[in-house]
């Protein structure tokens, strides 16, 4: 089934002007897919063309623990069901910030700190999609325990690999939780695990989404970490990479594809604060719409 009523004047949102990046009615050639369809004319003999949108939207945010009890949660609640993501990835968040309607997986309650677990609900990696998860691994222990979540989901590209992530922060269980780590060290650790999954050849497209800690480019980060992290993602695309100038920033929360995708238009954002000036988190959020190649 093809999506025809997703091109919409992003002016109908009340936060479009904190996060869009896709200026109304504009460039939407970028947006439509040309396909011939047999529509009869008054004669019932000619063929015209149809533009039909095939699309698919993903997108991640690390909501800094947001929870909807309170005026922030529920401002981020509303930001995340906006853009109408097909795919989303949260992180540092909980179940109740993401479309009640929808299928959700997490990467489970251990990620390393015995004092997360007494906070209900919380979780490093949440993975929400419109369809039906399954094939879902996750680990039990250190460094992808609670940090790393892989499922499968049905598309209208068909069934895509998505890879929910938080990779520990530099000082991760250095100061803090196990205090058994100098700093970068469960981060570089994490990414060795990463890297020697087998998803990163599986045949079918994949996306890998959440928090990377660390911009790409390298902006004053750890120079080995960021040696591990461009090993870690080899033959990967990452669109949210680089400069994004609604956020006059380079971004840690990131979506990596396989080459079978293709973006389409710009990246969008969830600000981390409001017009006014309410902080929404630590981190920007991003999505993306893409086609299959």
């Amino acid at each position: 089934m093809l999506r025809t009523n997703r091109i919409r004047d992003r002016r109908e949102s009340k936060y479009a002007p904190a996060f869009s990046t896709i200026e109304p009615h504009t460039h939407l050639s970028r947006h439509l897919t040309y396909r011939p369809c047999p529509v009869p004319d008054r004669l019932g003999t000619s063929e015209q063309v149809q533009f039909i949108r095939i699309m698919l939207r993903i997108g991640t945010w690390n909501t800094q623990w947001s929870v909807p009890s309170t005026v922030r949660g529920r401002i981020v609640r509303d930001l995340l069901a906006d853009p109408r993501c097909d795919i989303l990835c949260v992180t540092e968040g909980a179940a109740n910030l993401l479309p009640g309607s929808g299928y959700l997986v997490d990467a489970g309650s251990d990620w390393g700190c015995p004092s997360a677990k007494s906070k209900k609900g919380r979780r490093k990696v949440l993975l929400w999609s419109r369809n039906p998860w399954k094939n879902t691994r996750v680990f039990d222990e250190r460094p992808l325990g609670g940090r790393f979540v892989a499922a499968t989901t049905q598309t209208e590209a068909g069934p895509i690999d998505v890879l929910g992530v938080c990779i520990p922060w530099s000082n991760a269980h250095v100061a803090t939780c196990a205090k058994d780590r100098k700093r970068w060290e469960e981060h570089i650790q994490w990414l060795a695990a990463f890297k020697q999954l087998p998803y990163r050849d599986a045949p079918g497209r994949t996306v890998v989404l959440g928090d990377f800690n660390q911009s790409i480019p390298r902006r004053g980060q750890n120079r080995n970490a960021y040696a591990a992290l461009r090993q870690a993602f080899e033959g990967f695309t990452i669109p949210s990479a680089g400069w994004l100038s609604p956020a006059r920033a380079l971004g840690i929360d990131h979506i990596a594809h396989t080459p079978d995708l293709l973006r389409m238009g710009d990246i969008g954002i969830w600000p981390a604060q409001t017009e006014l000036g309410r902080h929404l988190s630590d981190h920007f959020g991003v999505w993306c719409d893409f086609d299959d190649v």
